[in-house]
């Protein structure tokens, strides 16, 4: 389901919301999310976990390939690492939910 369909299934459930109504407050709620995240501090998500992405100094050198297919190393000076601490009864849900589609999990 991508994100205007889930604006529908949301607007179909409440006779009351439109999808413009449900399409704001739910673009709303993402943006304060990122901000938030962004900020460096631990984010609930309710009914999944929490999650924190932090900056960090970088150390040592990749390799990366320019559009022209040559390689250039270069230092790296700054990482972002994320962390998630999902709940347990959403961890749950996933195994239990999991489908195996031609040899891959979804």
């Amino acid at each position: 389901m991508n994100h205007t369909q889930r604006i529908a299934h949301v607007a179909r459930q409440r006779r009351s919301l439109t999808k413009a109504v449900v399409r704001e407050a739910v673009e709303r709620y993402l943006e304060v999310l990122a901000e938030e995240i962004a900020s460096g501090a631990w984010v609930d998500i309710p009914g999944i976990g929490k999650v924190q992405v932090s900056r960090e100094e970088g150390q040592g050198y990749v390799t990366s390939i320019t559009s022209g297919g040559q390689r250039v190393r270069r230092q790296v000076r700054m990482r972002l690492r994320t962390k998630i601490r999902l709940y347990e009864k959403f961890r749950q849900r996933c195994r239990h939910d999991k489908v195996v589609v031609k040899g891959e999990c979804t």
